[in-house]
């Protein structure tokens, strides 16, 4: 029944975003946020039951770490499913990758494949490369894609991410404005996040006045202090340097008249990151859904570290002069690195517009 609807996939290809179960029963998502922004191998197998399966992905337990190291996600999808042979096969091998359930076969056909055919024939298994960008660069039949094979093909797709080709760099979508704040903006909020009192572990109401900081510890990280401005003449001051500087940028790069924003906070990073490795996108609860635009504002320069990064596009950073905005989609993948050495002082918020947030 699904044979009509498989359409091979070729090289240059929008890899189609599968959801599926893995042994555990948790549900995951190809190009969630956990696996976005970096390289993913992912590997169609047959039965757990062929030896040349078990043996196949046996290898690729000895060599996963290589893999990982290289910035790679390693995913599997076995056809049939079956879980309790999967969880038995991880703890005998010691794989680490999660081993994804496809029990209608649908997996399969997105990927141009029919349950039945080429798995069960000559073909154990079939392993799709994917950059970040989402493109499929390599497709390679179980005879080609030895793990050793396949490491030297992700080093190749990460070196070419990284290399500087001098004519069109890895840049995101990435509006930057200099000279949003002037240096003395700078300074003194700065001196406002140190000179403040008012930590506390939860927001205060709506009607409670003056200014507070609070940890943000997104995905566990345990550098991050943030201290929202409610100050009104300071706030005053931002608003100004904002409309006049930042916005009618925004209107000319993107289309997009912004007239909302969201509290306006001074984030701080120190230390280190620790916690979970990986971006984030800032409008995906139903709760974040209107937001239509990041604004980071750079005040200092004097650290290190602590670069933005836009995995799907580049691994290498942005980092602003002090006073300059970075204006990008609250669609788009990203993370502020580790600060190694000093501090680094941001001012940041999200932008959009009164459609984004009837009522709001």
């Amino acid at each position: 029944m699904l044979e009509p609807y498989a359409r091979p996939l070729e090289i240059g290809a929008y890899a189609p975003d599968i959801s599926f179960l893995d042994e555990r029963g948790r549900r995951l998502r190809l190009f969630e946020d956990a696996f976005a922004g970096r390289p993913i191998v992912l590997v169609f197998c047959g039965s757990l039951d062929r030896d040349d399966v078990r043996n196949l992905l046996q290898d690729w337990s000895k060599v996963e770490t290589r893999l990982e190291d290289s910035g790679a996600h390693l995913i599997i999808v076995a056809d049939p499913p079956n879980a309790i042979r999967a969880r038995q096969f991880k703890r005998e091998t010691g794989l680490q990758a999660p081993i994804g359930s496809d029990g209608n076969g649908t997996l399969l056909v997105q990927y141009g494949l029919v349950p039945g055919r080429e798995l069960a024939a000559r073909d154990g298994a079939r392993t799709f490369i994917i950059s970040p960008h989402r493109q499929v660069v390599h497709i390679m039949d179980q005879s080609s894609s030895s793990p050793e094979t396949v490491q030297k093909a992700v080093d190749t797709l990460t070196s070419q991410q990284e290399e500087d080709r001098g004519w069109i760099p890895g840049h995101a979508p990435v509006l930057i404005v200099p000279g949003a704040l002037d240096p003395a903006d700078c300074k003194l909020l700065i001196e406002h996040y140190e000179n403040s009192d008012g930590f506390r572990i939860a927001p205060p109401g709506a009607n409670e006045p003056g200014d507070y900081k609070f940890m943000v510890a997104d995905h566990n990280r345990q550098d991050r202090i943030d201290h929202v401005v409610r100050d009104p003449a300071l706030l005053a001051r931002l608003d100004q340097r904002i409309n006049e500087r930042v916005l009618p940028m925004i209107q000319k790069a993107f289309a997009f008249q912004v007239n909302r924003r969201e509290t306006l906070h001074i984030a701080r990073y120190k230390g280190s990151r620790e916690g979970i490795d990986i971006g984030h996108r800032d409008n995906t609860l139903p709760s974040t859904a209107y937001r239509r635009f990041a604004l980071s504002i750079s005040l200092n320069e004097d650290y290190d570290g602590g670069e933005l990064v836009f995995r799907e596009y580049s691994g290498k950073g942005y980092r602003g002069a002090v006073g300059s905005a970075l204006v990008f989609s609250s669609s788009l993948l990203h993370e502020i690195e580790e600060t190694t050495n000093g501090v680094r002082y941001n001012l940041i918020s999200h932008l959009f517009d009164n459609a984004s947030a009837p009522g709001r």
